[in-house]
């Protein structure tokens, strides 16, 4: 399977919202259907949070200096955590506001079947940006189901742009679904009912993008599960005893700091010591490839 990059899977989500903004506003304003209005501000809240993101990860890209002797990497961080704010207090508010207006004061909904074409648009083109998230989930987790790489990945702006992708083609879905009833009942109040929902989308999925950056922010460490593979890849290096301590924390968009502590065989050289050591740090890479700057320690057990 061809390997997506994070700027391809940012830059697609980026030109989708271009696309959603441009026609779901045409389209609103030939109508008057705030559910499709609804879809340009989600387009909208989707475009700026993939300037964002995009913005985001070309800083964190930047290399290693004196003042930021780690690099960039954390820096992302920062810009997903601006764009979880702007989708919770921006376009969701918005959202709820103008379907909350359709719904209490019902307006005049004209040209139904070209609000349904427009959606059917959103539909496959945010369908298609959410596939190309959901393999690069699959990357960076080979074997797992992407809804437990969402879970467990470090890839922050992958994870930001599945979620509006996601939010996109169920709202756009969720579009279809009150433009159909309202064909079938007349009700228009139907419509603001569901430009209402999408703003609720919006801010949950706002919510769990900002409650998940801010692990990163604090200082997440790895899953136990990948701890696991590192004390295991350490572990079968020939000349190592025991792991006597593991720490790591996420230096950027799945940039792992690893510090590991070992206990080796008595009375090795010096030239014996650092083979172990570069052993180690390879199988760790290799077990663990977001494991990027690995530090290895040589200690002796305190009950010796």
């Amino acid at each position: 399977m061809k390997r997506v990059s994070d700027v391809q899977v940012v830059s697609t989500s980026l030109w989708v919202s271009v696309s959603d903004v441009i026609l779901n506003l045409l389209v609103a304003f030939l109508t008057g259907s705030t559910v499709l209005l609804a879809q340009a501000l989600q387009g909208m809240s989707d475009l700026i949070t993939g300037g964002l993101l995009l913005l985001g990860v070309k800083r964190s890209k930047r290399a290693a200096d004196v003042e930021y002797q780690f690099g960039y990497g954390r820096e992302i961080f920062f810009w997903v955590l601006m764009a979880g704010l702007l989708m919770f207090l921006g376009t969701g508010g918005l959202s709820l506001y103008f379907g909350y207006q359709q719904f209490v004061h019902p307006g005049d909904i004209k040209n139904v079947f070209l609000a349904i074409g427009m959606l059917t648009i959103g539909l496959l083109s945010n369908g298609y940006a959410f596939s190309l998230s959901v393999k690069r989930l699959r990357q960076t987790h080979k074997g797992a189901k992407w809804w437990r790489s969402l879970r467990r990945s470090s890839v922050i702006e992958t994870k930001a742009t599945l979620l509006v992708d996601l939010l996109g083609t169920t709202a756009a879905a969720l579009g279809f679904v009150t433009i159909a009833i309202f064909i079938a009942t007349g009700n228009e109040w139907i419509d603001g009912l569901g430009s209402m929902l999408i703003g609720l989308m919006m801010m949950v999925a706002s919510v769990i993008l900002i409650w998940d950056v801010r692990d990163l922010i604090v200082g997440r460490a790895v899953n136990p599960r990948t701890a696991q593979e590192i004390v295991a890849a350490a572990l079968s290096v020939e000349g190592v005893n025991n792991v006597l301590d593991l720490r790591t924390m996420y230096l950027g968009s799945g940039q792992l700091l690893v510090i590991i502590e070992l206990h080796i065989h008595d009375g090795l050289d010096t030239d014996m010591i650092e083979k172990i050591t570069d052993q180690v740090k390879r199988l760790v890479h290799e077990n663990v490839p977001e494991a990027h700057h690995v530090q290895v320690e040589i200690e002796t057990p305190e009950s010796e």
